[in-house]
């Protein structure tokens, strides 16, 4: 009897710093799914034209991005990326975002890396772009890149899947990576989810997974 009473405090001594490593990672968080994830694409829309590629990016994310193991500052944003397909000395692209009942206008300026990179306030989802630069126009069509894709969080799951023993080795010892997640592409035809679990610096584990069937297509 004492020895099956031993045997129970010390599974639930074990289960308790199991949970107590899991809260220690996940405080101030709704839930566990969501818990310590530093960036996270929710919607993703793209076209382009011969002139200009167009990508629409929203979600949640680090205020200031820091390899660390831990998210902080975790805010909601949206950004436009521009990218001409043609050689071009432009210095200046405007842009317009519409749908059928709402527009956002704006410009943007090549920044130091070349890029035409803004962070926008976006509260509709945009079906349209119109890229203006002196008398060049193009119209453009916006696909939900997302459409009929698995959510984040789903995504989320699948990756903590395939670390599943380290993660829970190292929750056992209370040490947490944070959650980076977006939408990647190289020839703007498929694209992926990226999920990677931070530590602190260069450690890390990722994947990246096919956002309509779950597949990981790779893994590091």
């Amino acid at each position: 009897m004492k020895r099956k009473l031993l045997i129970t405090l010390v599974a639930t001594v074990l289960l308790l710093a199991s949970v107590f490593a899991l809260v220690a990672c996940n405080k101030n968080k709704q839930n566990a799914v969501e818990s310590n994830v530093s960036r996270m694409t929710l919607g993703y829309y793209a076209g382009e034209s011969d002139l200009f590629a167009v990508t629409v990016e929203k979600g949640k994310r680090e205020k200031n991005f820091i390899a660390d193991g831990k998210a902080t500052d975790v805010e909601d944003f949206a950004e436009i990326t521009i990218l001409p397909l043609k050689a071009n000395d432009y210095t200046e692209i405007a842009y317009e975002l519409k749908n059928d009942t709402s527009t956002l206008s704006g410009s943007i300026k090549k920044n130091e890396y070349g890029e035409y990179v803004e962070r926008i306030t976006l509260d509709f989802k945009p079906t349209l772009a119109v890229i203006t630069v002196g008398e060049e126009k193009s119209e453009i069509e916006l696909a939900s890149i997302l459409d009929g894709a698995l959510t984040a969080e789903d995504v989320i799951d699948i990756a903590r899947a395939e670390f599943k023993e380290i993660l829970d080795k190292e929750a056992s010892e209370e040490k947490c990576r944070e959650i980076y997640l977006k939408v990647i592409t190289g020839d703007r035809v498929d694209y992926y989810y990226y999920v990677s679990f931070i530590g602190e610096g260069v450690d890390y584990l990722a994947v990246l997974i096919d956002p309509k069937t779950g597949k990981v297509v790779s893994k590091k």
